[in-house]
């Protein structure tokens, strides 16, 4: 027998357990991996998820666009209202508002893309990964919410924050409960998109808990905080109609500084022309 063939017949039973070890070694470090990525891969399928609802409202302003088109033909034709061309404007409008919107939401989570791959150095330590992180905040707000639930002066101090009917405190037990639907089992390998949903989960809970916390302070302190954010939303608008404001005064001083540059350089240009045609 040959000597080659002789020594696969004696050793032909380490091929298999080479294979599960190689195997096993892969796994493990992809679950390592994962466990390290995990934040990453979820911001970008959030990315993919807001470029192709980005692509869909590009084409909602295309279709729009072709229907108020087919509106003005129809009504120089006689054979639509004009209604239906006020309803075709409206329509063209919300497109266009809902499609800088996604475009607002595709750089937001490039952004998110790029903060996941800078957090991927920090992710040496298991604790500092994104899923225990996100359990961390979690936990976190249980406890700030668990420190009014147990404290008997504090529910008499802050008595809105333990009171279901509250709209703030309401829309905080519901995130609350969404958190806890979303949150994974201890021994169940979660994926990028289920850590999404959790992530995104967690993220509104905290907020929730957060505008509940202060309303609570608001009204212990006889303030009403649905009239202070009307007041601030009110100010965001004043501020956006004054910048608005500038920027329309600004453009026109550009327009009226390049019409004056404009005509100078005309009448420049036709003083030489004039002497060249009385010589």
């Amino acid at each position: 027998m040959d000597p080659i063939w002789a020594v696969a017949a004696e050793f032909w039973w380490t091929a298999p357990v080479v294979a599960g070890v190689v195997a096993v070694i892969v796994l493990g470090a992809r679950r390592g991996a994962g466990g390290r990525r995990l934040g990453y891969d979820a911001a970008r399928l959030d990315l993919q998820s807001a470029q192709r609802a980005a692509t869909e409202a590009r084409l909602a302003v295309r279709v729009a666009r072709a229907e108020l088109a087919g509106r003005i033909a129809g009504r120089a034709a006689g054979s639509a209202h004009p209604m239906e061309v006020s309803d075709a404007r409206r329509a063209l409008r919300d497109a266009e508002t809902g499609a800088k919107a996604a475009s607002a939401a595709v750089r937001a989570r490039r952004a998110q893309v790029e903060a996941a791959r800078a957090d991927l150095a920090l992710n040496a330590d298991p604790h500092r990964r994104p899923l225990p992180r996100a359990i961390a905040a979690h936990d976190a707000v249980v406890a700030r919410w668990m420190a009014y639930e147990t404290d008997p002066a504090k529910l008499i101090a802050y008595p809105s924050i333990g009171d279901a009917r509250d709209p703030s405190t309401a829309a905080f037990l519901l995130a609350l409960d969404e958190a806890r639907r979303t949150r994974p089992d201890s021994d169940h390998r979660i994926g990028p998109a289920e850590f999404g949903v959790y992530r995104d989960a967690v993220s509104r809970l905290e907020r929730a808990f957060d505008t509940a916390e202060r309303d609570a302070h608001a009204r212990a302190e006889g303030r009403d905080p649905e009239r202070e954010r009307a007041s601030r939303a009110a100010g965001w608008q004043d501020t956006a109609q004054h910048v608005i404001a500038l920027s329309a005064d600004a453009l026109d001083r550009a327009a009226d500084a390049a019409a004056s540059a404009m005509a100078a350089w005309n009448a420049r240009e036709r003083g030489p022309k004039r002497r060249r045609e009385r010589d």
